[in-house]
């Protein structure tokens, strides 16, 4: 099958959005995939969470945006199965200028699909706000994940994402689907059991079996520039999202997945902490 596009959206903030980007990354990485990660946040956390320094930045996935010429090879850089076209705050600017540009909303769209042939997997994790760039990242994916805290909060919002995102079906990109949604920041508290519910009740089956919990892990591995993997791979939050790579492997036939053998055991105890 052709290489998936999987955006990790949702327009509220603090639901664990850029952590589920990038350690479903590194996850698929880990089952011997190679994975691109696309930074479409101005403040460039999923660039920083896996230890790139924006002021070392040269070139961005604002440039892909900006000039339709520019050369995409310069704008991605290279880890061990895991590469990243990153983001800086000039991206910002370039979210302004876009008002402006022709079919600027598609732009993205157009880039990646020469880099479909390269991966077998591209992320985009996108802004925490509706917008061209969050329409870039619908026009570009074939598939979505929207992330929901279990919160009182969680479901604000899932209606307005419903409406964009059946506008850009509608329109410029009709094969856009659903891929699931992931329950994270779980806690064993009643509300987390009722978001979960609801969602089910929602949703059905599309909501992922695997929630991702709470963990202090989770939260200190970006201020490291690490992955959970590299972090903490014994972690509940590890396990957590080889579980979420095992189900998203499996709803987008992608062949016998091993989260859950010996193999990917043994390949997360194998992370360097380095």
């Amino acid at each position: 099958m052709n290489c998936p596009i999987i955006a990790i959206t949702n327009q509220k903030g603090g639901v664990g959005k850029t952590t589920s980007a990038i350690n479903l990354a590194q996850a698929l990485v880990l089952q011997d995939l190679k994975v691109l990660l696309v930074d479409l946040d101005p403040q460039g956390n999923a660039t920083q969470g896996i230890g790139i320094h924006l002021e070392v930045i040269q070139a961005s996935v604002a440039d892909l945006i900006r000039d339709r010429n520019f050369p995409i090879d310069g704008t991605i850089y290279e880890g061990e199965g895991l590469d990243i076209i990153p983001a800086t705050p000039l991206l910002a600017r370039v979210e302004r200028e876009m008002v402006a540009m022709t079919n600027s909303e598609l732009r993205l769209a157009h880039r990646l699909q020469s880099l479909r042939s390269k991966y077998s997997v591209i992320i985009i994790d996108t802004p925490p706000t509706f917008g061209p760039l969050m329409n870039s990242a619908l026009n570009a994916a074939t598939q979505l994940i929207i992330p929901v805290d279990s919160s009182y909060f969680a479901l604000m919002g899932i209606k307005e994402l419903q409406a964009e995102m059946e506008e850009i079906q509608r329109g410029t990109n009709p094969g856009l689907e659903v891929l699931g949604y992931l329950l994270t920041l779980v806690d064993p508290t009643n509300i987390s059991t009722q978001t979960k519910d609801t969602l089910v009740h929602n949703f059905g089956e599309r909501v992922f079996e695997t929630q991702i919990r709470r963990s202090v892990k989770l939260r200190e591995a970006p201020a490291l520039g690490k992955t959970i993997f590299h972090h903490a791979p014994d972690s509940a939050g590890a396990k957590d999202y080889l579980g979420l790579a095992y189900e998203v492997t499996t709803r987008l036939g992608m062949g016998e997945a091993i989260t859950h053998s010996k193999r990917a055991l043994s390949l997360v105890s194998g992370v360097s902490h380095e």
